[in-house]
Order: C-alpha cells, then structure tokens, then sequence
C-alpha cells in the first residue's frame, strides 16, 4: 500500500460526543469501547501498573493510552467487559476520579522546586464541588488546573479556569484564570488558598446559570475580575517529560509513548525490568508520559536501554517528542487519516520542521483531542483532503487542503525551504504567512 493510499481520508464525518470516557460510561471508538481512568493515587508501584497491564488483555485488546492531560485509557472493550473493569479496577483499588476534572502536576508534593503543594487546594475543591451536588451543572469536559509550578508544572496547559501559585512579598497566593494556559488566560484574581474555593465555585456557578455546555471562554472575564491591576503573567519552563530530570534531591526518569500508546506486553516486559532497577513508583504525565520513580541516576543509562527496548521515546532530542497525534483510523470512529503514516512521511520528507522549534498536531479529524489548543502547525484529516492549519486548532480554518498524493511533494518543498534559511523553522513559518504558505505548500511560487 503506498503512502497516499494509506494517508486517503474517508467521507464519514467526526462524531462530536459531547463528554468523555469514564469507567462507568465508556466511548464507542473504532477498535471497541474505550474507557478512562483518572487515578486518585498520584502514582503506582510497578506491582500495580502489572495489575492494569493484565486487565487491558482480560478486558480489552491489550492496548493502552496515555492521553495527552495524563489520564490512562483502556481500549478493545465490550459493554459487558468494560463493567468487569470498572469492578476489578475497584476490587485492586485502583480507583478513579469522578465528576469535574481538577488537574495537578505529576510530581505535586514531591517536587522541591514547586512554589506550593497544590493537592491539598485541589481536595479542597473537589469536596466542596461534590457538596454542591445538582447545584452545579457543568459541561463534560470543564477542566480546573491548580498548579503549584515546579519542575513538570502546567503553565502550558489550557484549563477552562487556573490556580497558579505566585508569590507576593514572602507569601503564596494563588492567581485565578479563565479560559486559557498561565499566559493567554485571562486573570480575574491572585487571592490566599483560604479564600481560593469559594472563588472557584463563584465561577463554576457562573457556567451554571449560562446552560450545562457553558465553558469558561463564555464568561466575560470583565465582568468576574476583581482587580485591573494585577501583574502580568509568567510562565514557568517547563521540560519535556523525557529522560533524566532532576529537582532538588528528586532524580525521575522520564518517557514518552508514541502516539499516546503502548501495548500490554510491551508494559509488562517494561516494568518487570524497572523491579529490577529499583523503581519505587509509575506516575501518569501530561504529554502522553509515564515518570518513574526511585531509579539511582547512576543507572539510568540502564533505564534508558530498558524503556528504549519497550519501544518508549527515552531521548529529549528525538524528532517524535515535537509531534502529537491521535490514533486516528486505527482506533478511532471520526478517525480519517492515518496520523502513523503521516508521521512516517514527515521524518522522511520533512525533517526541518522537526527541528525542535514547534510543535506538530495531527489530527485524524476537527476534533483535535490529542491537542486541544492552537499548535504552530497541524495537519488535519477531514471529508476533502488533509487540512493544514497555522497557529490554529485541529477543525479551524486551513490555509490549504491537500490530497494525499499530494502532501509528500508538499512537505518535501516546505522542508527544502525551510533547510535554506538561517532561522529556526517555526521563525521561517511566521515569516512565510499564510500567504506565502500556501503558494509554497500549492507549488504556486
């Protein structure tokens, strides 16, 4: 089957289902149902990640992700074994988080850098959303970030309202933001953790009385902000989730899936090894990442070989840490492209635009689920091609639609363009425009 065969995108249109998986209501998806668990532990021992590993084959098809917000996806699933999950999921206490999503860094609490601890502020808040039972209607997907910072913290992550810790002569405050990540959102506060809940749920509120699909882009930050004097945001670094990290006296190894997943067999080779090497504990990541815990820096070298051999991405330098992708037609019912292959072509074709200086999104439709916020490039599939959109989300407006025969001599001709300059390739792409984009990508110079 040759590349455009394989990349040719099919006429259904993406399924926009309006929630997300739980264990309790699982997703039809391409290869079965999928169901999410969002662990309240904020990590595993291996013995544990071995349990998760085995109930993906008793269950589901073997397969498992890792999305791109560090939850743990099981894939393959029946009705009737998506139910047998859940209860032997529960029986191992392995439990999962319900209700509103409240986010927190990998290593929250662990992390000697972080400007504050933030699991404590985000009980606090689940309790007192669960106390306000039917009060509160929400949209599925509403998302609240409270981010400590830290080595691994969450400024880039976009959240419908944010608690970043700030500091403000020798005290913590927590800054309060609607609708974006630590820069683009809008700052309505920077207020003490006693007073941060019933902010939260003032807000929360808010969505309520505009309708149960309110999200926080909907509210007018103007009309919510309690000053206009607030000092302008800043975002902490943060590193790629891979290879060796350290903080402190804290040392984790970092590694990446690609494309998100990993089959059981692979894990459990993994992790029987990481007994081996001394890790302590397996934690879930943002960024489609797993961090082990409790490996001697000494053998990371060890690690590394052990991670690689399991097919996980183990070098910050590799080109597939700047790519994000969904499984598109291989598990997916909106799925219209083949994100792999798409992949594959790119590192063949178009190895300047993996130089590091952008992040590539490809979506196998507009719904754009591996990366929800804007990306410098993404290629989307949709009914009439394969869509690139500029600085924009996966279904936005492209600047060109491509066949598929069509996207290899495209992407070789931007590639050639790009390895001429002297700038980065995300700097030549701003610099090209959409305009000049286009003529490049259409071969209309």
């Amino acid at each position: 089957m040759s590349v455009a065969q394989t990349l040719a995108t099919t006429a259904r249109p993406p399924e926009r289902r309006g929630g997300c998986p739980t264990l309790a209501t699982p997703m039809e998806t391409g290869d079965g149902l999928l169901a999410r668990l969002r662990p309240v532990a904020p990590g595993y021992a291996p013995k544990a990640w071995l349990r998760l590993a085995t109930l993906s084959q008793m269950h589901g098809n073997g397969l498992l992700d890792v999305t791109a917000r560090g939850n743990l996806q099981f894939r393959g699933l029946t009705r009737d074994s998506a139910a047998r999950l859940a209860q032997d999921l529960a029986d191992a206490g392995l439990h999962s988080h319900t209700g509103l999503a409240i986010e927190t860094p990998p290593l929250a609490g662990l992390d000697p850098s972080e400007i504050a601890d933030g699991r404590p502020l985000a009980d606090a808040l689940r309790s007192a959303v669960m106390a306000e039972g039917d009060a509160l209607r929400l949209a599925p997907k509403l998302a609240v970030v409270v981010d400590g910072r830290g080595l691994l913290n969450l400024s880039g992550q976009v959240a419908d309202i944010r608690l970043d810790a700030v500091r403000r002569d020798g005290a913590v405050l927590w800054r309060i933001g609607l609708a974006g990540d630590a820069l683009s959102a809008h700052a309505l506060a920077e207020v003490p953790q006693s007073e941060a809940v019933a902010a939260v749920l003032q807000l929360l509120s808010a969505l309520t009385a505009r309708g149960p699909a309110a999200r926080g882009r909907d509210l007018d930050p103007a009309a919510l902000a309690r000053s206009d004097t607030l000092p302008p945001p800043q975002a902490i670094p943060s590193p790629a989730p891979v290879g060796f990290l350290t903080a402190g006296g804290l040392a984790v190894q970092g590694v990446r899936l690609p494309f998100g997943r990993i089959a059981a067999d692979a894990l459990i080779t993994w992790l029987d090894g990481l007994e081996r090497l001394g890790a302590s504990e397996v934690r879930l990541a943002p960024g489609h990442a797993l961090l082990v815990l409790g490996i001697a820096p000494e053998r990371a070298v060890e690690a590394a070989a052990l991670a690689q051999a399991a097919g996980l991405i183990v070098d910050p330098a590799d080109p597939r840490n700047h790519i994000v992708a969904c499984p598109g037609q291989r598990g997916c019912g909106s799925g219209l492209i083949d994100p792999r292959a798409l992949t594959d072509l790119l590192v063949t074709t178009a190895p300047a635009l993996l130089d590091g200086s952008l992040t590539l999104h490809l979506s196998g439709c507009g719904k754009g689920c591996a990366h929800p916020a804007a990306a410098p490039l993404g290629l989307t599939g949709t009914a009439g091609g394969i869509a690139l959109v500029v600085a924009g989300r996966a279904g936005d407006a492209p600047v060109a639609v491509l066949a598929p025969a069509d996207l290899g001599p495209a992407l070789s001709r931007l590639s050639l363009r790009l390895r001429a300059g002297s700038d980065s390739a995300a700097t030549q792409i701003t610099q090209l425009g959409p305009d000049g984009l286009r003529a490049l990508i259409k071969d209309e110079t």
